[in-house]
C-alpha cells in the first residue's frame, strides 16, 4: 500500500484552514447540525458570507507580510524584474529627470505606460542597468546603480543612469543619452483577497502564500476581533499575537543565520592598486 500524503500537494495554508482556527478561537463554532464542510458548518457570528471575516482575514495576512518584509522573508522578495528599451533622452539637459512609476515611465517630457514598477512592490532594494539590444542582442551584463543618499545631484546626463532615488512612491533618475534595461529586486506584497468578489472566492482554494503562516494570522484576527467585540481579551491577544510572530520571524532569522558572509577584498591583491573609489 502507498504512504499516504498528508496536505496533498498545497502546503501553503487555505482561507478555510484559517477560518476554521479562528472560529474555534472565538468559540463560533455551532454547526447547527450541519455537515462539517459544509456552508451550514461554518458557525453563527463569522461564517464564510459575513463580509467582516474577509476584512478581518486581510488585516491579519497583511500585518503577517509586513513582519516578515521587516525582517528579509525571501517569500517577499521580488528580483530580476526587467524594463527593456526605455527610451533616452534626445539631449542633455540637467533640469531634466526621469521615473520609473506604477503609472510609467517619465521620460522628462511625457508618460511612457508599457514600462512600470512590479504592480506588488513596496520597496525597491537595488537597481542594477545595461545598455539595451547592443548590436542586436541583449547580452550585457548589468552594472549596479548607486543610491543617491542626499537626492539626486543636477548633473549633465550621460551614457548612464547611473544614481536612483525613491520619491513620490517612483524611482527617479537623471536619465540616459542612450537606450537602457533597469533590473529591479524589491520588497512585495500581495493582493488583499477584497480586491474581488468576495462571493467568487473559493476558501478551499485560495492560499496565503507564506508557509505556516495559520497560526501568526490567526492571532491577528484576534486582536482586530478583540478590539471591535471584546476589549477585555485585548491584551491577551495581542501576547497570543506577539508570541506567534516572534516564533514565525524567528524561522526566517534562523534560516538567515545559517547562510555565512564573506566581505570582499578590498582593492587589487596582485597589482598593489587599492582605489578609494572601488566598489566592494
Amino acid at each position: 500500500m502507498p504512504a499516504a500524503v498528508i496536505g496533498g500537494n498545497i502546503v501553503y495554508p487555505n482561507l478555510s484552514q484559517i477560518a476554521r482556527l479562528f472560529r474555534f478561537r472565538i468559540n463560533d463554532t455551532f454547526n447547527n447540525g450541519a455537515t462539517a464542510g459544509t456552508s451550514g458548518a461554518q458557525g453563527l457570528i463569522m461564517n464564510n458570507d459575513n463580509p467582516d471575516l474577509l476584512t478581518c482575514m486581510d488585516a491579519g495576512i497583511r500585518d503577517v507580510y509586513t513582519d516578515l518584509r521587516n525582517v528579509g522573508d525571501a517569500a517577499l522578495l521580488l528580483d530580476n524584474y526587467c524594463l527593456i528599451g526605455l527610451p533616452p533622452l534626445a539631449q542633455p539637459d540637467p533640469s531634466v529627470q526621469v521615473c520609473i512609476s506604477y503609472a510609467g515611465f517619465f521620460d522628462g517630457y511625457q508618460w511612457h505606460s508599457e514600462w512600470t514598477l512590479p504592480v506588488s512592490a513596496t520597496r525597491i532594494e537595488r537597481l542594477w542597468e545595461r545598455w539595451s539590444n547592443l548590436n542586436g542582442i541583449n547580452a550585457l551584463n548589468f552594472t549596479p546603480m548607486t543610491v543617491a543618499p542626499f537626492g539626486l545631484p543636477p548633473c549633465v546626463q550621460t551614457q548612464w543612469f547611473g544614481q536612483w532615488e525613491m520619491r513620490q512612491n517612483a524611482v527617479w533618475m537623471p536619465g540616459s543619452l542612450v537606450q537602457e534595461d533597469i533590473r529591479i529586486r524589491c520588497r512585495i506584497s500581495f493582493p488583499d483577497f477584497q480586491q474581488f468578489n468576495p462571493t467568487s472566492i473559493d476558501f478551499d482554494t485560495a492560499y496565503v502564500p507564506i508557509l505556516g503562516c495559520t497560526n501568526a494570522v490567526v492571532a491577528k484576527m484576534c486582536v482586530q476581533y478583540a478590539m471591535r467585540f471584546a476589549p477585555e481579551q485585548y491584551p491577551m491577544a495581542t501576547a497570543e499575537d506577539e508570541k506567534q510572530t516572534f516564533k514565525l520571524r524567528q524561522e526566517v532569522v534562523r534560516q538567515q543565520q545559517n547562510t555565512e558572509y564573506q566581505r570582499a577584498q578590498y582593492g587589487d591583491a596582485a597589482t598593489g592598486n587599492y582605489g578609494w573609489l572601488q566598489q566592494l
